[in-house]
């Protein structure tokens, strides 16, 4: 492990025992190993299929801001993304809501073109009840760490349209730092938002200047990072280090990919 990384564990472990120390809310407790495999494997999965669908969103909303008539198109009132088996749909909506403007994002390349509907057209099943869920959502009450949030809208069951998990992701406009504070996940039934959870308790946002080795950070909410770490360590393209309690475990996201960290291990 690079010197300067083991330092900075070392003063995350010690900043990690203060924070225990000081704590009034009781600190999660280690999972039982066969539970640690699933929740890391759904962090891993989920944490990608929301970066996944971000990208999309991010890259289509480009190209159609890249056109002049689309550009000016004020009807635009967000979009609804659907995983495809060549990539991420992406259907930008108008207040209705209809379809406005659909295009296919590979999962990993360009967006091809822009299909401008001659008008609008109704939603997909699928489609309306993912607006629904984002719009239930974005109205319940939640901590603002940005002027700006993006949402990714996944479903909650494979067989149902009525189930969703909406993730709530602040917006930034700056490449050198990563908006971790402020992301929550909101499960929504119904039309109705049922569940609710934040992934840190303050607005932190991880420094990324160039030359970055790697991000740290002690996560007090769960015993093994969440899909919000392994999101936005893809976002950032750049290795993630979390320490969790009861026993100060650290661990490493590359990738995508979470394992646990050696301290004492050398390079």
């Amino acid at each position: 492990m690079h010197a300067s990384i083991r330092v900075a564990l070392s003063g995350a472990v010690l900043l990690l025992a203060g924070l225990a120390a000081a704590a009034n809310d009781a600190l999660p407790q280690a999972l039982p190993p066969e539970q640690e495999a699933i929740a890391l494997a759904s962090a891993e999965r989920t944490g990608r299929e929301i970066y996944e669908h971000d990208r999309a969103a991010a890259l289509a909303t480009d190209a159609l801001m890249a056109q002049r008539k689309s550009r000016r198109d004020r009807r635009v009132r967000g979009w609804v993304t659907e995983a495809r088996a060549d990539g991420i749909a992406v259907t930008f909506v108008d207040a209705t809501p209809a379809a406005l403007y659909r295009v296919l994002v590979p999962t990993s390349g360009e967006p091809g073109p822009i299909a401008t509907l001659d008008a609008p057209e109704p939603l997909s099943p699928f489609e309306a009840s993912a607006v629904v869920a984002r719009n239930a959502a974005m109205a319940a009450p939640f901590e603002l760490c940005s002027k700006d949030y993006n949402t990714v809208v996944l479903p909650s069951g494979s067989d149902t349209t009525d189930r969703w998990r909406v993730y709530l992701l602040p917006g930034t406009k700056r490449n050198d730092a990563v908006p971790l504070g402020g992301t929550h996940r909101m499960d929504v039934e119904g039309g109705a938002v049922t569940a609710q959870r934040a992934f840190t308790k303050s607005c932190i946002s991880l420094g990324k200047g160039r030359g970055t080795a790697a991000m740290m950070i002690t996560h007090l909410l769960d015993p093994v990072p969440t899909e919000a770490h392994v999101h936005w360590s893809l976002w950032a393209n750049t290795p993630m280090f979390v320490m969790t309690p009861p026993d100060r475990t650290i661990w490493s996201i590359e990738h995508g990919a979470i394992s646990k960290l050696d301290p004492n291990a050398e390079d």
